[in-house]
């Protein structure tokens, strides 16, 4: 990742997540994977699930549209956090991004945010085999403080956009 991930507060947002009085909204749309269609999915799904970005990235629908010109963003994770992460994101074109190119970014960002809370928890999160009934994430008190979600479980149903002051700002709807 070329840009820094950072603790923000709510308080240092200039928009309240989840208030749903965002600027526009990118929808995000995939393909059932070959699993899916084997248990009779046919119909795409309106989210993109993180474990496929990286091995089927093939499955998200109209990747190349350019869906938000600005040479440069904010991108906001807040969920599963207790404490948001923030980065700043440029366009490799420099100047518009397209779904594709937002959606491989948040997944790097997530990616960062769960190995930066790795390496500043007190002790590791235990695998998924060792939690006994739950399946869902102990809470961890590194510096975002991850609850319920492993990386895995989470996917992108759209991203909402906010232009405040000059600035964009992005903060994807994420499903699990």
């Amino acid at each position: 990742m070329s840009t820094e991930v950072k603790p923000m507060t709510e308080a240092q947002l200039p928009f309240e997540l989840g208030a749903n009085n965002a600027s526009s909204s990118i929808a995000i749309l995939s393909k059932p994977s070959d699993r899916a269609v084997a248990d009779g999915e046919t119909d795409p799904f309106n989210w993109m699930d993180l474990r496929n970005v990286r091995k089927n990235f093939s499955l998200l629908l109209d990747a190349g549209e350019v869906v938000l010109e600005t040479a440069e963003a904010t991108l906001v994770l807040s969920y599963p956090l207790n404490i948001a992460a923030a980065c700043s994101i440029r366009p490799a074109d420099g100047k518009s991004f397209t779904r594709g190119e937002l959606v491989r970014l948040i997944n790097e960002t997530y990616e960062e945010v769960y190995r930066l809370e790795a390496n500043s928890q007190s002790s590791p999160t235990p695998p998924v085999h060792e939690r006994g009934t739950l399946i869902n994430r102990p809470e961890s008190d590194g510096m975002f403080g991850i609850w319920g979600h492993d990386l895995d479980d989470l996917g992108i149903s759209k991203i909402d956009v906010y232009r405040i002051d000059g600035r964009v700002w992005l903060d994807p709807d994420m499903v699990s």
